[in-house]
């Protein structure tokens, strides 16, 4: 709202002073009733604004620069097929689920691309004589159709799948979907995005108590970490497991 301004000024006592302009509450009832309808409307444009604009992106949606360039391709996305190594070269630690199974501590994972299908297998490594384990003859496979996966910027992206598909009707929900891309030094990326839908945002809140309520910006939020490439890919990798049979140390 503008308020008017009444300004001082300087004058010969002959002169006839000027008439006050109107206070605000001489203003006419409609004029005010129009300026605190065009708060309220403002308030509700800016809220239609942010939901307008897209989700709230945390993170990048590109690999981080630290990982080294990314290969390009001049159709398409380039073959991600080969054997990369687990756990990651970079960051340390991975949280939460990945777009393959991880439940030993090194392992091999394989990538292979065969008719618009994208396969990604992971087999235990075994490093200690005396420890006989199954798991690094078998491989756990994940396998994800041409609907289910499209090229992005030269990266391969993995359609979000919900992660809680029982979710009460209204409430806020997750999806969760991958990003794949091959680096130029032959690592590959995986990127984690997970997207908050359903999200409500308040007015005005005073309290802990929230009064009137909008639909809210969906939350897009990006984690990466790299696979060293150790192998092309184009057969199964050879086995690795030192177990020894009869070994008693390791």
């Amino acid at each position: 709202m503008f308020s008017p301004t009444i300004g001082l000024h300087h004058r010969p006592d002959t002169m006839t002073a000027a008439a006050p302009l109107p206070s605000h509450s001489a203003l006419p009832a409609p004029h005010r009733r129009v300026q605190r309808t065009g708060g309220a409307a403002t308030l509700a444009l800016c809220c239609l604004a942010l939901t307008a604009c897209g989700p709230d992106v945390q993170g990048s949606p590109k690999p981080p620069p630290a990982f080294g360039p990314v290969q390009s391709s001049w159709f398409g996305c380039p073959s991600l097929q080969g054997v990369y190594a687990w756990p990651p070269v970079e960051p340390g630690g991975v949280q939460g689920s990945l777009p393959f199974f991880t439940g030993s501590a090194e392992m091999q994972v394989w990538v292979q691309q065969q008719r618009g299908e994208t396969t990604l297998r992971t087999r235990t490594i075994n490093r200690a004589r005396n420890v006989r384990n199954s798991l690094t003859r078998q491989w756990s496979l994940v396998t994800y159709s041409g609907a289910q996966t499209r090229c992005s910027s030269g990266m391969l992206d993995l359609v979000p799948q919900p992660v809680s598909p029982d979710k009460e009707p209204g409430a806020s929900g997750v999806l969760q979907g991958f990003r794949l891309a091959l680096l130029k030094d032959g690592g590959l990326a995986v990127g984690k995005r997970t997207l908050t839908t359903g999200n409500k945002g308040s007015y005005f809140s005073w309290g802990g108590q929230s009064y009137g309520s909008y639909d809210a910006p969906d939350v897009e939020t990006w984690t990466w970490f790299k696979l060293a490439r150790t192998a092309a890919g184009d057969s199964e990798p050879p086995v690795i497991d030192a177990y020894v049979p009869g070994a008693s140390s390791p």
